[in-house]
């Protein structure tokens, strides 16, 4: 995607509005699009590997889920697969995501998270889908610094694939303490996490952030009991819909 492709999805995200309530300060309850995220540690109970009840998760009110798809240049998520099919038979708004290793290529890391995808049938562009995603928490990994230039590797290599940009899931401190602050982010959708009350900062350069990871904590029905990732949209239903590539 070129800068000027770039320039005109952040403006259209910026116009999905209304952004929130005009009393959001007084945390994620304020913000009426729920959803979550998920990967197989989710499903890892004392009693074995519990599958969901996606029917049940979509009438909870849970309208998006972000599913961890692979992770480094040889992972893939063992539910990934089961979960996605889960997601589309509940018509619930769904995305995938990678979870980036400072150790290994940003470029390979991309050509794999791709290739899982591909072989999922998951674009990240079709109805439905939003944006591919890739999780940057990890500072240090066997003795290697996360650096800015691989994970700009990793995100150029993904949207020179999709067209779309994708979005960042990560904390403003990785940013700052581990990415020096770099404003690069700024013209990709953000996932940001900070549980609690409070809202996130947006990244540098960035005015505001798209998705909130605001509980590692939430108990959502038909899940399978353990505690899970609660985010929320910074947007209406309409803005998640049009994100989703739905009308």
């Amino acid at each position: 995607m070129t800068p000027t492709r770039r320039a005109a999805c952040l403006l259209a995200l910026a116009a999905f509005g209304p952004a929130a309530p005009a009393d959001a300060a007084g945390g994620p309850q304020t913000y009426t699009v729920r959803g979550f995220d998920s990967s197989h540690h989710n499903h890892e109970t004392r009693n074995g590997e519990k599958a969901y009840d996606w029917p049940a998760i979509a009438h909870d009110g849970q309208q998006f889920v972000w599913l961890k798809a692979t992770e480094g240049t040889g992972t893939v998520d063992n539910w990934f697969t089961r979960d996605l099919a889960g997601a589309r038979s509940a018509n619930l708004i769904h995305g995938a995501y990678h979870y980036f290793r400072p150790d290994q290529d940003g470029a390979a890391q991309a050509d794999h998270f791709l290739a899982t995808l591909r072989g999922a049938g998951h674009t990240g562009t079709k109805p439905g889908e939003l944006p591919p995603a890739v999780d940057v928490e990890a500072c240090t990994r066997d003795g290697h610094r996360l650096q800015p230039a691989q994970l700009g590797a990793f995100l150029r290599r993904v949207e020179h694939a999709t067209g779309s940009a994708p979005a960042v899931y990560t904390r403003r401190d990785i940013v700052d303490d581990c990415l020096g602050g770099t404003k690069d982010l700024a013209g990709y959708p953000s996932w940001l996490a900070r549980y609690g009350t409070t809202e996130p900062r947006p990244l540098p350069g960035a005015t505001t952030w798209d998705f909130w990871q605001h509980s590692d904590h939430a108990q959502l029905p038909g899940t399978a009991g353990l505690p899970m990732d609660a985010d929320v949209f910074h947007g209406d239903r309409a803005a998640l819909r049009r994100l989703a590539h739905l009308s």
